[in-house]
C-alpha cells in the first residue's frame, strides 16, 4: 500500500523528519510519500495558522486524488502530520481512503498503554485547541495538556537541545503533579526525540507520527475507510465552497480554485460571510503571493 504523510506547514525540515520516521516503522510492502503544500504558514501554532494551513493541505490531497496513476496505484491512506489535526475532517470529505491526524492517533494509542497521560505541546497558544481536540476524542478524563514554552521550529537547528530540555521539564512535572503515566509528544517536529525521552523518564512516550502512521497502515491493509454517512458528502462540501467564490477579491478566489479546481460561483451571502474568514487568513500571509500567480 501507499501512505501519504502530509505536513501542512512549509517546513521542509519537518517534512523530511516525519517522512524518515514513517519509513522507519512501516512494513516492507508499504510505501511512504512525504510532502507539504506549496503555500501555508511556516509553523502551525493556534487556530489562525490552522485555518490558513487547511487550504494548502486540501490542495495536496486534491492533486494526489487526481493524479494519473491514482486508479492503478491509489493512496491507501493519509496522515496529516500536525498535532492540531489540521483539516482532517475536511480531508475525509475528499477521499475514500482513511485520514488520520497525529492527535487522534496518539490519543488512541496512549489510552491503550496508560490510564492517565499528558500531551506536552510547544507553545501555550496551542493548549486550548488541543484541549478541544481531547474533548472531541473523548479523552478529557484521562488527558491533560501542558506547554513547554518554546516555538515549534525550535526543535530544529541550534536551539533543539534547549527545546528538548524545556519539554522534558514539563513532562517530568506532569508525571508528579498530574499523576500522568505516559507522555504524548504534541508536535510532529518532536518525532525524533521519543526514544530519548522514554529512556530518560522511564515511562511510555507516544509519538503522534508513529502512532498515526501505524494506524493508517493497519486500516489500509484491512480495507477500512471512513463511513460516508457520517461525513459531509464531497459534493455538499464543494457546493459550500463554491459559495466562497462570489467574492470580488481575486486573490481569495484563486486560493479556493487552487484547492477545488474550476467551479461555478453560487451567490449566497450568508455562506460568503462565514467562509470569508478563511480567505482573509490566506490572503494576509506573504507566502500566499505565490499562489495568486499559479494561474488556477
Amino acid at each position: 500500500s501507499k501512505i501519504a504523510v502530509i505536513n501542512p506547514n512549509l517546513s521542509e525540515g519537518f517534512t523530511r523528519k516525519v517522512g524518515d520516521q514513517a519509513r522507519s516503522i512501516v512494513g516492507a510492502n508499504t510505501d511512504i510519500i512525504a510532502l507539504n503544500p506549496q503555500f501555508g504558514p511556516a509553523s502551525i501554532e493556534g487556530y489562525y495558522d490552522e485555518a490558513f494551513a487547511s487550504v494548502g493541505l486540501l490542495s495536496v490531497i486534491r492533486d494526489l486524488e487526481a493524479a494519473p496513476d491514482h486508479i492503478a496505484n491509489p493512496i491507501g491512506g493519509y496522515v496529516v502530520a500536525c498535532f492540531d489535526d489540521t483539516g482532517v475532517d475536511a480531508a475525509r470529505c475528499l477521499t475514500s481512503a482513511p485520514v488520520l491526524g497525529l492527535c487522534e492517533g496518539a490519543l488512541r494509542m496512549a489510552a491503550a498503554v496508560a490510564s492517565r497521560f499528558a500531551i506536552v505541546t510547544p507553545m501555550p497558544v496551542s493548549v486550548r485547541p488541543l484541549e478541544h481536540l481531547v474533548a472531541k476524542y473523548g479523552a478529557s478524563s484521562q488527558c491533560v495538556v501542558r506547554a513547554a514554552g518554546v516555538r515549534t521550529l525550535d526543535f530544529e537547528g541550534d536551539g533543539a537541545d534547549a527545546a528538548y530540555q524545556a519539554l522534558k521539564k514539563q513532562a517530568k512535572a506532569s508525571l508528579t503533579e498530574d499523576r500522568s503515566e505516559a507522555i504524548v509528544l504534541g508536535c510532529a517536529g518532536m518525532t525524533d526525540i521519543a526514544d530519548r525521552l522514554k529512556d530518560e523518564l522511564g515511562v511510555p512516550v507516544i509519538d503522534g507520527v508513529s502512532a498515526a502512521v501505524k494506524m493508517v497502515e493497519a486500516m489500509a491493509m484491512l480495507g477500512l475507510a471512513p463511513a460516508r454517512s457520517e461525513l459531509m458528502p464531497a459534493r455538499r462540501l464543494r457546493r459550500i465552497m463554491e459559495c466562497f467564490l462570489v467574492s470580488p477579491h481575486k486573490a481569495e478566489q484563486r486560493a479556493l480554485s487552487f484547492v477545488l479546481g474550476p467551479v461555478r460561483p453560487v451567490p449566497d451571502g450568508d455562506a460568503w460571510r462565514l467562509l470569508r474568514v478563511w480567505g482573509h487568513a490566506v490572503q494576509s500571509h506573504q507566502q500566499f503571493r505565490g499562489v495568486a500567480d499559479l494561474g488556477h
